[in-house]
């Protein structure tokens, strides 16, 4: 996958041709970009729960087949699609929808990582938080994925400490630890096709 970053100038009205300014395209762009905010945002949330994020780490639908690699497949696969509702008077292409539920997918897919770090982290609850002992820093590295960094672990082991300061117990998990992550106004055209992108490269 590669990327580049470009600049919008103008923009061409579809159904009569009219090239417009960059005023029309801000406000054009930005009322799409706020809706595919919205919409994966409600959609995340929706979903901001243990039992789903076990589905999703499962990586199998309820017939037990391998959910697809392309998120907004597997959001539909799931039946998860029908969570979130058009705005009221508005509506919403199919092809706008798949943008959110692609941004939705990958967002929950990225906090399976966080939360196997939480677990472990839980697992392994030391005696005093604030300094593990040689053994239970060795108990804890057998349960996190390789490759975790030891920021990453204090970061963790500091934000579950401040929870159970503030209730007085420990988190059942990433879903009470924290909020539905937050969600950036932007909109995946990756997950489109040529009825809704069209790309040309120039010479």
């Amino acid at each position: 996958m590669a990327t580049a970053t470009c600049t919008a100038f103008s923009g061409v009205l579809e159904d009569t041709g009219e090239r417009v300014g960059r005023r029309v395209l801000l406000e054009r762009v930005g009322f799409l970009a706020q809706l595919s905010q919205n919409l994966t945002g409600a959609l995340v949330a929706c979903r901001w729960d243990e039992d789903s994020l076990d589905v999703l780490a499962a990586a199998v639908d309820e017939r037990g087949k391998d959910l697809p690699s392309k998120g907004w497949m597997a959001i539909r696969r799931l039946g998860w699609a029908q969570d979130v509702p058009s705005p009221t008077g508005v509506y919403v292409s199919d092809r706008v929808r798949r943008g959110a539920q692609e941004y939705a997918a990958r967002i929950l897919r990225l906090a399976l990582h966080r939360r196997t770090i939480v677990t472990a982290v839980l697992a392994a609850w030391p005696a005093d938080p604030r300094s593990r002992t040689e053994a239970e820093w060795t108990a804890l590295r057998k349960l996190l994925p390789a490759g975790v960094s030891g920021a990453e672990i204090r970061n963790r082991t500091r934000q579950i400490r401040a929870y159970a300061t503030r209730h007085g117990c420990l988190p059942t998990g990433l879903c009470a630890l924290e909020g539905p992550p937050q969600v950036a106004s932007q909109v995946l055209l990756a997950a489109m096709d040529r009825q809704q992108v069209t790309l040309a490269r120039g010479g």
